[in-house]
Order: C-alpha cells, then sequence, then structure tokens
C-alpha cells in the first residue's frame, strides 16, 4: 500500500510492503512511539504513540512505561512478521 504523509520534514510516499515498523521508546520522557521505517534511508515516520494511562502526569507515564514499552515492541514485531502487507 502507497502511503503519502503530509508532515513537516517529510515528503514523497512510501511503501508499507517494504517498509519496518519500529518502536521507539524515549525512557527521558517516558514516551512510546510506533514509527515505519522504510528502505530509503534512516528517517522514521511517527504513526502512533503508546500511551496505558488516561491522565497527563508524568508519573503516570513514567509508572507504565515498561509496559507500553513491552507492547510496542509486540505490535512492532507482529506487524514485521506478517507476510501478505497490502
Amino acid at each position: 500500500m502507497e502511503i503519502k504523509p503530509i508532515m513537516e520534514f517529510v515528503s514523497g510516499t512510501f511503501d508499507t510492503t517494504k517498509c519496518e515498523m519500529v518502536c521507539v521508546p524515549r525512557f527521558k520522557y517516558s514516551t512510546v512511539e510506533l514509527g515505519i521505517k522504510c528502505d530509503s534511508g534512516s528517517m522514521i515516520v511517527p504513526i502512533a504513540e503508546i500511551k496505558l494511562y488516561d491522565s497527563d502526569l508524568y508519573k503516570d507515564a513514567k509508572a507504565t512505561y515498561d509496559d507500553a514499552k513491552a507492547f510496542g515492541e509486540e505490535i512492532a514485531r507482529r506487524w514485521n512478521e506478517f507476510n501478505d502487507k497490502k
């Protein structure tokens, strides 16, 4: 599937059948994002944030960070293992 994002500093399109999903944990901020990394370079296009709390409090982000990281890695692993990405 050809995707065309409209984002600052991102131009062009990418083909999801040739891309890899990656989990991007940031311990300093206690955030976890999912992104798409394509063959054409090392740039990662962010597509989702894993948030396992309903407040905007840093203490809650920190308390759920390890589970959010594990969940993000599992989502990325399953997406990358799927052979029929159309």
